[in-house]
């Protein structure tokens, strides 16, 4: 790969050394000659930031976890729902239910996140820009979420330039366990979940399963005179099981099953019913871990292995209102083989060597035929291979001060190699609550298999890359019952693929730029009451064009206010605050730019525990009933409500 692509490292190391300078200062000015007093109370151990698990109170990441708590009091049935609360984080989806879904975070492009499952990478390689859609994926066997905003190259290689989403599978009580839930509401719904789980020393499997009936909304607009409804079902089937043999040997194998079958319209806007149009959507997922622990558990090697398969049908007939014809069909796989050694001689450090291969493959088939004529384009059976190798290590100083510093190289069989980085300081101070942080790294995406072998892709594309870095301040006002946060952030994009107009080709020509901050508030006024604030500001702008970022808005905020009166009754209120956006309206040439209204939207939830055994719910999705668009063209839900009982066997 020439210079040009090269990230400078004398900017990555300035950045990396003024941010830990800055943090050993103030850790120095705050204690002084104080002794430390030992570590602070520990907070959530997660497993997406690292290839180390950590603290997020010693991390120096940007991290948000939606428990399962917090999925319970929402009564969130898919991902969508529930990252919804996470700043930084923005999500548009066209369409009612099945519609395609975009994660847009800190700004980036919907392709620069890599969403995981247990560490299966669910990226579609046979897209084309390898993005993941979360419209079909369903939290029935889910125990929490992991967002980690800022470049993630350096622990996952390509696709993680903008962050990382980890779903974390349940894991079973000991004894036998089983929960039915069904549900029924608005737009003719209907969705089952049942929970199997069995716990105990050795050995503990949980398994989930949905099914979502659901008669939907017009995907396109119905303002602008769309009302044949497009429905949507939904079944989803995951379990992980996880083993101990013995007290040294550790494995677990988790599996996801998911067939969707969505309705679509042709288009967004005026015009775009179809009767018939099918997206059928098959996703199957699986990955089986295993590690032993060596002199005396100090040195843990480990292996591991995931596919990845995903298979797609986009059908439309003629019909009374259209007499368009479309046939594609989609397949993409990925198998990666994995094994890294865990040195942790001490609390004080940590290290971890590894080395992976991932293999992918693509084959697609597209043919329409309308107003503008017959077109057709296909590829089939494309692969690439990437080998990388990684070192990461975790060191800790008095228990105050926290650095994770880790390097990565990729060698893709197509574009070459790319070495990623980064570091990440903490220090916490433990006589004022306060933790000051920040991060620094390199991230990359490789060309997805559609860019470089479709019709309009290019052989000759280099990965896309950037340069992000945050600074932030976590604080403890009252000890237990109210803290702060608050981060700014910056990203820096380079070689961004577009399509030429003078070339009708793919090239590596735009440039954009990402900052903003993201501040959160959590109170718990009483053992009743607690509230969640999370507001995010992002000014983005293409600098080819200097224009904003299409579909991003620059504020964000949302409130949830909990309230459990007593130990049966539960509630939950979220109001969701968006400023405008910018989108395209493609029904004129050149297309035009809009601008789509801010809009705010309030959602309510509450569940009764009758007995032991017997609970019910119910809640209001847009509650006041409120109209906007996502994007343009294209419906969004009104208000809402929903019900059902929820029973433990």
């Amino acid at each position: 790969m020439t210079s040009r692509h090269a990230i400078s490292p004398p900017k990555m190391n300035f950045a990396a050394v003024t941010i830990g300078m800055a943090c050993s200062l103030l850790c120095e000015l705050a204690y002084g000659e104080q002794p430390t007093s030992g570590s602070s109370e520990l907070g959530t151990i997660i497993v997406t930031g690292s290839q180390l698990p950590s603290d997020t109170e010693t991390t120096g990441s940007s991290v948000s976890v939606v428990g399962e708590q917090e999925i319970e009091d929402g009564q969130y049935r898919n991902a969508l729902g529930a990252l919804q609360q996470v700043p930084g984080l923005d999500i548009v989806q066209s369409g009612g239910f099945g519609g395609n879904a975009s994660i847009f975070l800190r700004g980036g492009n919907s392709e620069g996140t890599l969403v995981l499952l247990d560490g299966i990478e669910l990226n579609n390689p046979a897209t084309t820009n390898r993005a993941y859609n979360m419209a079909n994926l369903t939290l029935e066997n889910i125990e929490r979420i992991e967002v980690i905003r800022g470049p993630q190259s350096t622990i996952y290689g390509s696709d993680a330039m903008g962050g990382v989403i980890n779903l974390v599978s349940k894991k079973a009580q000991e004894g036998v366990h089983s929960t039915v839930t069904s549900e029924a509401g608005s737009y003719n719904s209907f969705t089952q979940v049942g929970n199997l789980s069995y716990g105990s020393k050795r050995f503990d499997v949980s398994t989930g399963i949905t099914r979502q009936d659901i008669g939907g909304i017009s995907a396109a607009s119905a303002s602008d005179g769309n009302s044949e409804h497009d429905g949507y079902e939904n079944t989803s089937l995951s379990n992980r099981m996880r083993f101990t043999p013995t007290d040294n040997v550790e494995g677990s194998v988790t599996t996801r099953y998911t067939h969707s079958n969505t309705s679509l319209d042709n288009m967004g806007g005026v015009g775009g019913d179809d009767l018939n149009r099918r997206f059928r959507n098959n996703e199957f997922f699986t990955r089986g871990d295993v590690s032993v622990g060596l002199l005396d558990k100090t040195l843990t090697p480990a292996a591991y292995v995931s596919y990845t398969r995903h298979s797609l049908k986009d059908v439309n007939s003629p019909d009374a209102i259209s007499s368009d014809i479309l046939d594609s069909s989609f397949g993409g796989d990925i198998v990666t083989v994995g094994s890294r050694a865990t040195w942790k001689p001490s609390e004080m450090f940590s290290s971890v060597l590894g080395a992976e291969t991932q293999g992918e493959r693509a084959d697609s088939y597209y043919f329409s035929d309308g107003a503008y004529g017959p077109y057709q384009d296909d590829f089939y059976g494309q692969e690439a291979r990437t080998n990388s190798g990684f070192y990461e290590t975790k060191t800790a100083l008095d228990k105050s001060f926290y650095v994770d510093a880790g390097v990565r190289h990729d060698n893709h069989s197509i574009f070459g190699g790319k070495t990623t980085y980064k570091v990440a300081p903490a220090c916490l101070v433990d006589s004022t609550g306060t933790k000051l942080r920040g991060s620094v790294g390199t991230g990359f995406k490789a060309p997805s298999l559609v860019q470089l072998y479709s019709s309009f892709g290019n052989r000759d594309l280099q990965p896309e890359r950037n340069v992000g870095w945050d600074v932030g301040v976590d604080q403890d006002l009252i000890k237990g019952r109210v803290s702060t946060s608050l981060t700014y952030f910056e990203m820096n994009y380079d070689d961004l693929v577009t399509f030429s107009p003078s070339t009708f080709v793919l090239e590596n020509i735009d440039k954009a730029k990402t900052r903003g901050a993201e501040i959160g508030l959590t109170t718990r006024l009483s053992e009743s009451l607690s509230t969640r604030l999370a507001y995010t500001y992002t000014d983005t702008v293409n600098e080819t064009t200097s224009e904003a970022l299409l579909r991003r808005p620059k504020n964000k905020n949302s409130l949830t206010v909990v309230y459990q009166p007593t130990s049966r009754f539960r509630s939950q209120i979220q109001w969701r605050l968006y400023s405008s956006r910018f989108d395209n309206d493609f029904a004129s040439y050149p297309p035009e730019r809009v601008s789509l209204g801010g809009y705010g939207v309030v959602d309510v939830a509450a569940s009764y525990q009758i007995s032991q055994r017997f609970e019910i719910f119910t809640r209001v999705d847009n509650l006041f009933d409120k109209e906007y668009q996502e994007v343009l063209g294209y419906g969004t839900l009104g208000a809402a409500a929903y019900g059902g009982i929820k029973m433990s066997l």
